[in-house]
């Protein structure tokens, strides 16, 4: 008999917040309605259990939770996890036609409605919002999440690379001046030595006198005949038009509009010139690109430019994420453009040194190394050689190559790379290596396989060639794989270690929040949530003998060398995903204030989480939990 009209809307309500029914179209909301029945569970009571026969119902609670439970080692009951208000069970069992291999039982007063197993099929069959649901429920539930996550980017996107931005966050580069008495000649030698349009003539203090353009020179120099000998001063444009650095972007463009001009100087709070603004660079605020900023990047004439070109790739990052890139590209392009920018500060660098009598690799470690950094990323890398001179001791190289190191990581500290806290950096003569020198120190760790060897395994075993001789990077990742692999003794102890850093899930399913350092609950997504997939995902490559560093290949192609079911190793890397655009949306949200300040920059707080996010957090820590387990197994 059809259910009255009152019983299916506030049914249909109830069920309509919830995914996947809010996607489903209203008919067959109402065919889970009209099919399914209302059953009331009391606390405790025993809803399935294992057993050899397939469950005859979807269950979909509509009021109560239902916890998971299987028994312990010594006999006591142990609780894996619960389900809450809108979820469904047990999926898998009805999807491969076979008994739970858990008890599901009811953690308070329960009221479920139980859908036919025949009218379940039909739906998956019918549905795609539901079939979708049903067989990639991870993945269903972080499109949802991308989705909304796009449409929050893209809602501020104009406002943040809008004409409200200012002028100071627009400039390139340090500014190039010249006095008035410079000769033409020499001025602009100068403009096509920099590649720039426009030069500042400023007085002894720095101020704006006027300012020289390309556009001057065929009306004020080759049709009047001018000498290059002659003085700059002479031909410039003056007085100079120029806006404080805390004017907009609309201030300027009102500006050349009302004076018909290209270019405005803008100045520091003491009047002196700070740099340039050119009508590109009003232009180019709403089509910031990767090819424009990666061709910034090869053609930044020094560190100053790049640390300014490093600020348009935490501003990129923001874009992307508004035109709905995934974490996974994201990542790796921002690490790409990561790279470039360390090749080419160290391009800018090395003519200072004298690098002659070695080969010379320079290593990317950690996040890096994974191509996998995100916007709040410090230094982790290293330097490996190979003397060609056999009277050069690695002792000497060394000592050569340590100021070499130190001006490049201070350039990176400059750049927005913040100096490593644990020293994992080039500069570190433990970390300026010959590669006989690495060889034993990566064999070291493997035979010893102590906490701090295995912490260095976790940094170190990631590694990457940046700049100079690739080749180098890759005979010592041959070498150590062979080795490792050799080594279930240390695959053993880096699997023990791998688990130590627990989801942070409670008995009942739900996630139990931590205090960051200023009080504030929340999660640390990278200590509880991606390391541990990355932990994994390292130890799966090592013993299968994969040479992919990225987490994602290392999952999918140790997961299929070991036999791992696909449908497993998928719901790894949506969870990997997921946890890694959290992460990128928590930095982007504290660096524009939105959340509070931390000490911990992968740390979220759970109150700035939508329903939505908080539910796909909850089944990705699951995962994460599902690998740990997969772990215990492998490695007992």
């Amino acid at each position: 008999m059809r259910p009255a009209s009152t019983i299916v809307n506030g049914l249909a309500s109830a069920l309509r917040p919830h995914a996947p029914f809010a996607a489903m179209s209203d008919a067959d909301v109402e065919r889970v309605i009209r099919y399914a029945r209302l059953r009331y569970f009391a606390s405790g009571e025993a809803i399935l259990q294992p057993g050899s026969e397939p469950s005859a119902h979807c269950f979909i609670i509509k009021q109560g939770s239902v916890r998971g439970e299987q028994p312990g080692t010594q006999g006591e009951t142990v609780a894996l996890w619960e389900l809450s208000t809108g979820e469904m069970f047990p999926l898998g069992g009805l999807l491969a036609n076979r008994g739970v291999t858990s008890v599901y039982r009811a953690a308070e007063d329960t009221f479920c409605l139980m859908l036919p197993v025949a009218e379940f099929h039909a739906l998956v069959a019918d549905s795609p919002p539901f079939h979708d649901f049903c067989t990639r429920r991870l993945s269903y539930l972080l499109d949802l999440s991308r989705a909304r996550l796009q449409a929050d980017y893209a809602a501020d996107a104009t406002a943040q690379f809008g004409m409200a931005t200012q002028l100071s966050a627009l400039i390139r580069s340090a500014p190039v001046t010249v006095p008035p008495t410079a000769t033409l000649a020499s001025a602009l030698a100068m403009m096509e030595g920099q590649r720039i349009g426009s030069l500042p003539v400023v007085d002894g203090n720095g101020h704006p006198l006027g300012v020289f353009t390309r556009q001057d020179v065929i009306g004020r120099i080759v049709l009047p005949g001018r000498e290059l000998s002659s003085a700059v001063g002479a031909v410039m444009s003056s007085p100079a038009i120029s806006l404080a650095e805390d004017a907009t972007a609309g201030d300027a463009a009102t500006l050349m509009a009302q004076r018909g001009i290209r270019h405005v100087i803008v100045t520091d709070s003491g009047g002196r010139v700070a740099g340039v603004v050119s009508e590109r660079d009003l232009f180019s605020l709403h089509r910031l690109s990767v090819r424009e900023v990666a061709s910034a990047l090869r053609r930044a004439p020094d560190i100053g430019t790049l640390v300014q070109v490093a600020a348009d790739i935490r501003s990129l990052s923001h874009a992307l994420v508004a035109q709905g890139v995934g974490s996974g590209p994201l990542t790796r392009m921002i690490s790409s453009l990561n790279d470039q920018l360390t090749v080419r500060a160290i391009d800018l660098i090395a003519p200072g040194y004298d690098l002659d009598g070695f080969e010379l690799c320079w290593l990317g470690m950690g996040s890096e190394g994974r191509s996998e950094q995100t916007i709040a990323t410090d230094q982790d890398n290293g330097l490996l050689f190979v003397a060609n001179d056999a009277a050069l001791t690695d002792v000497a190289v060394r000592e050569r190559l340590a100021p070499f190191a130190s001006e490049v990581n201070q350039a990176l500290d400059r750049c927005g790379y913040p100096l490593c806290k644990g020293e994992v950096m080039a500069m570190n003569p433990k970390w300026c290596l010959s590669l006989t020198e690495w060889r034993a120190t990566f064999t070291r760790w493997i035979d010893r396989g102590d906490p701090t060897s295995l912490l260095a395994a976790n940094i170190f075993f990631d590694f990457r060639a940046l700049w100079g001789q690739g080749r180098l990077a890759r005979i010592l990742r041959d070498e150590i794989a062979r080795i490792a692999q050799a080594n279930s003794r240390f695959l053993k102890q880096m699997s023990d270690n791998a688990r130590t850093n627990r989801p942070p899930l409670s008995w009942r399913g739900e996630i139990a929040a931590t205090e960051d350092d200023s009080g504030v609950d929340g999660v640390d997504l990278k200590r509880v949530g991606s390391m541990p997939i990355t932990d994994a995902a390292r130890i799966f490559a090592l013993a299968s003998g994969v040479k992919e560093t990225g987490t994602i290949e290392r999952l999918r192609e140790a997961g299929a060398r070991k036999g791992i079911a696909a449908d497993d190793t998928e719901s790894w890397c949506d969870a990997f995903d997921y946890l890694q655009m959290l992460r990128l949306r928590a930095q982007h949200q504290r660096a524009a204030g939105e959340i509070a300040p931390s000490n911990t920059p992968n740390f979220v707080p759970l109150d700035s989480l939508s329903a939505l996010d908080r539910r796909v957090l909850k089944e990705a820590l699951r995962q994460v939990r599902k690998l740990q387990q997969r772990l215990a197994l492998d490695y007992p």
